[in-house]
């Protein structure tokens, strides 16, 4: 089990984490979400052991990470900006890593790279973003970590790559039972992969919850009104967020029920559907509602 315990860090006085706790456990993919600036890398760098914790605590099966090398091994980290030894092959890095770790499975990066097809030949400072990003998810998968921790690990990927990375990232997962922290812009791609979610503002953990509790704080509803919608509609505090084709009516709702729906027909709604809201429109109905009018 990896284990955040009430994490601080800060850089020249200004606090960038504040009180941040989460639980990573095995077989589970956590997905870290947030707005650009939110503290998502620094905790990362803290959970890997690049940065040391100014309060809190940082465990791997109870075992402290950060000056730790034995747990630092059972760790994959894959950063949002992969730079290596530019004039070694990619040939040169795996056998740089099969020095490196006991466990690193070189058949199994062989295995990954008949799907990523990376030119084993050339040079690290010849690969594109792309590449660079793909080699870094091979190498540290064929170290076979019991923990995966990604920073925009689809970043420089093509669809047909994204779709390969989520398939080989819940493979591994239910092959070997490893523990996964992903963070990510590409919330399309969290929905479909991850078991929670924690949500980062500001430093703090706003949210942490199943992806379907996550998805639940807040329905859409279709709502169709013949006539039109009437300025009380607009007015009723717990609509987030409201827009319109023609007569039909989308709204994203918090705290509603029953009593919500029979409020609606009586300012002349006609029907009123409640449709699933994915995780990127929480996200941007969430940080929308944050600003100031």
């Amino acid at each position: 089990m990896l284990e955040v315990k009430n994490v601080y860090k800060g850089y020249n006085k200004t606090e960038v984490l504040r009180d941040v706790s989460l639980t990573v456990m095995p077989e589970e993919i956590h997905g870290l979400i947030g707005e650009n600036s939110a503290g998502k890398t620094t905790l990362i760098k803290c959970i890997t052991g690049i940065y040391k914790p100014e309060q809190g605590s940082i465990l791997y099966e109870e075992q402290p990470v950060f000056d730790n090398p034995e747990v630092k091994e059972r760790i994959g980290y894959v950063a949002d900006y992969n730079e290596y030894i530019r004039y070694y092959t990619v040939t040169r890095m795996v056998h740089m890593y099969e020095c490196f770790y006991k466990k690193f499975n070189k058949e199994k990066f062989n295995e990954l790279n008949k799907i990523y097809k990376l030119p084993v030949k050339k040079t690290v400072g010849a690969l594109s973003k792309g590449q660079k990003m793909r080699l870094a998810f091979m190498l540290e998968v064929a170290k076979e970590p019991d923990y995966l921790i990604l920073d925009e690990p689809t970043s420089g990927l093509d669809p047909v790559a994204k779709a390969h990375f989520f398939e080989m990232l819940i493979n591994e997962v239910e092959q070997r039972n490893i523990g996964v922290l992903i963070s990510s812009h590409n919330l399309e791609g969290l929905e479909k992969i991850c078991d929670t979610v924690t949500m980062l503002h500001d430093g703090m953990v706003e949210r942490q919850l199943s992806m379907e509790d996550m998805k639940g704080e807040l329905v859409k509803l279709n709502v169709v009104f013949e006539g039109g919608a009437p300025k009380g509609v607009y007015e009723m505090p717990q609509i987030l967020k409201i827009s319109n084709v023609g007569s039909i009516y989308t709204m994203v709702v918090k705290d509603y029920d029953e009593a919500f729906t029979r409020e609606l027909k009586k300012k002349g709604a006609g029907i009123v559907e409640a449709v699933d809201i994915s995780l990127e429109e929480l996200f941007i109905v969430l940080e929308e509602s944050r600003k100031p009018e």
